[in-house]
């Protein structure tokens, strides 16, 4: 029972006390008419999904249409009425705002595209409908208009059928033609255009009374037929600003009087004259542009029940003086921002074309040196394999001949690569252990690095590529670094010589070589680690003093936390010339280290 009346009284208790701070008013949006391809991104999502009939929309959502895609939005609260919003293809709008304590509020942010918008819900002085676009904020009251963005230069136009329209911006704003100054906030009333864009002093702005054969041209056959659904309320809510306006003729500026435009009994017939008939002469030149059809009319006219809209009218919008003067200006206005966005669309898509070959390119120099390295790798491991079989005895070479006929493979020729006969080597190559300062007798158990060290190779016999084959216990060690998450040859770029581009690493600035390493399983509990590596641009490298070429990363370990010992048998080193014969081949030696356990 208890919790029945909680059910009772908790939403009573909400809605009660109507100016109390805590209280909100939430619209929200529902998708009342959908067509083509329209998309939704909901508040904090990272994914757009497409929208459905009857699917509600709240604040931080946003709505974009495709090139196919139309649709139509009712708002509304439980503190207002029903709202619409027709939007067309081409359009991105969020809902910045959809409620506020004491009154509803509703702010649209529209980046792109173009819309009809019927707000009749603006009652009070609490209640707001905000559209903001990237030139300024539009605050609407009872209020009939259009708005359309350009997405590539940001240009902004608003038509007034009916109502007012307050546009306020925080930039500087300057008047069209004659560069002058304008305030901030500027009204628009019905019959009546702003054209809005930012220029190099500021937003320049043009405000005229709207040629209307441009702008059904430049609206889309949907957003047409939503103007003249609301023929009815545009009528009413028009006929309320004209007998006001009747009323405070002669009257110091204000919206009761168009902001000062009726001054006269001929303002006034000019102005009903040029209402009255707004909406008749969009319909007459919407059928004359074949952007709807006779029938669309017809059936507006029945469902009111008088003929609202009369598409074979012949009246026109009678202009003063200064508002053809301000037409003209528009009209210029609008052909400079059309050259403009050519001009900027020309632009992004030249970008787009030299990011395409840009990309282009990229992939064909990325192909060039994958098969380069594949090359450069090939030949490392026919090097590799030829060395490997002039070690071989007579009947291991048999062997192997044998089982490479039998794979389809050609034989090895056989060679006697262990000198290249061009010279003596001042030194042979040796591996010395780097252990970061600690004894090579008492090996911490963990990370080590097993320095590859060359020295004398001078004159005919500098080198184009090496490599190593070291066998281990891999009880006791593990090639490889597991407790960074970081390819174990992180390092290995750099060296004297060998600047190597490792496969995972992106680019690496001046590479000029490449190399490989696998682990090969053998017999009991030993693998053998063999890394090579083949320069594939430059000439051969000289190494005089003895320089450490890389460094390979070992896990060590003591087992059952006991000293002991592990052997790493170095059981061959090969370097090899710009022919890919060997310069030297080193054999047999081995390194030793103590392992002592971290707890004991």
């Amino acid at each position: 029972m208890l919790l029945c009346l909680l059910l009772i009284i908790g939403p009573c208790s909400l809605l009660a006390g109507e100016g109390h701070a805590s209280a909100q008013v939430m619209r929200v949006a529902v998708v009342k008419e959908i067509s083509g391809t329209v998309n939704v991104l909901k508040s904090g999502g990272a994914k757009s999904f497409k929208a459905f009939r009857n699917m509600s929309l709240n604040e931080g959502d946003q709505i974009a249409t495709g090139k196919d895609g139309e649709v139509t939005l009712s708002l509304s609260s439980s503190a207002a009425d029903q709202d619409e919003i027709s939007i067309s293809t081409g359009s991105q709008v969020t809902f910045s705002k959809m409620k506020d304590s004491g009154g509803a509020k509703t702010k649209m942010s529209v980046w792109a595209g173009s819309l009809w918008v019927k707000v009749k819900s603006v009652s009070n002085a609490s209640d707001q409908f905000e559209v903001e676009t990237p030139t300024s904020i539009m605050g609407v009251r009872g209020t009939h208009f259009f708005v359309k963005v350009n997405p590539i230069t940001g240009k902004t136009e608003v038509f007034l059928a009916a109502g007012v329209v307050e546009s306020t911006t925080t930039k500087d704003r300057h008047a069209t033609g004659d560069n002058s100054d304008m305030p901030n906030s500027v009204t628009i009333y019905p019959s009546q255009q702003l054209g809005e864009a930012d220029g190099d002093e500021g937003l320049e702005t043009s405000v005229s009374v709207v040629d209307l054969s441009t702008f059904v041209s430049q609206a889309s056959p949907d957003l047409v037929k939503a103007i003249l659904k609301d023929a009815a309320s545009i009528a009413a809510e028009q006929k309320q600003m004209l007998d006001k306006a009747k009323e405070s003729i002669g009257s110091e500026p204000n919206k009761d009087n168009f902001g000062g435009q009726i001054q006269s009994p001929e303002d006034l017939e000019r102005m009903v004259n040029n209402l009255n008939n707004l909406v008749s002469i969009i319909a007459k030149e919407a059928i004359d542009q074949k952007k709807v059809a006779q029938d669309v009319i017809d059936q507006i006219n029945k469902e009111s029940g008088k003929k609202l809209i009369d598409s074979s009218t012949k009246s026109e919008l009678i202009l003063s003086e200064k508002e053809k003067k301000q037409q003209e200006l528009a009209a210029k206005f609008e052909e400079a921002q059309k050259k403009a966005a050519d001009k900027k669309a020309q632009e992004q898509q030249q970008l787009q074309q030299a990011i395409q070959d840009a990309i282009k390119k990229a992939q064909e120099l990325r192909d060039q040196q994958e098969q380069a390295n594949k090359e450069a790798l090939k030949k490392q491991q026919d090097q590799a394999n030829q060395t490997y079989y002039n070690q071989l005895t007579a009947e291991e070479k048999k062997r192997i001949d044998e089982n490479r006929v039998s794979a389809g493979l050609p034989s090895i020729p056989t060679k006697d690569n262990t000198s290249s006969g061009s010279g003596s080597v001042v030194s042979k190559p040796t591996v010395s252990l780097l252990n970061n300062g600690r004894s090579a007798n008492g090996v911490l158990e963990g990370y080590i690095d097993l320095g590859l060290a060359f020295k004398g190779f001078t004159g005919s016999n500098k080198i184009m590529g090496y490599q190593l084959e070291v066998e281990y216990d891999n009880t006791k060690a593990q090639f490889g670094n597991s407790d960074f998450d970081m390819d174990p040859l992180y390092y290995r770029a750099g060296a004297a010589g060998f600047i190597v581009e490792p496969e995972s690493a992106g680019t690496v600035p001046g590479a000029n070589s490449v190399d490989d390493y696998r682990v090969v399983q053998g017999t009991g509990n030993t693998s053998t680690l063999f890394y090579s590596v083949v320069k594939f641009n430059g000439s051969s490298v000289e190494i005089n003093g003895e320089t450490t070429l890389v460094r390979l990363p070992f896990l060590v370990s003591a087992q059952s936390y006991i000293a002991g010992s592990i052997t790493f048998k170095i059981k061959s080193i090969t370097a090899v010339d710009e022919n890919g014969n060997p310069v030297e081949v080193v054999k047999g030696s081995d390194i030793t280290l103590q392992v002592i356990p971290r707890i004991v």
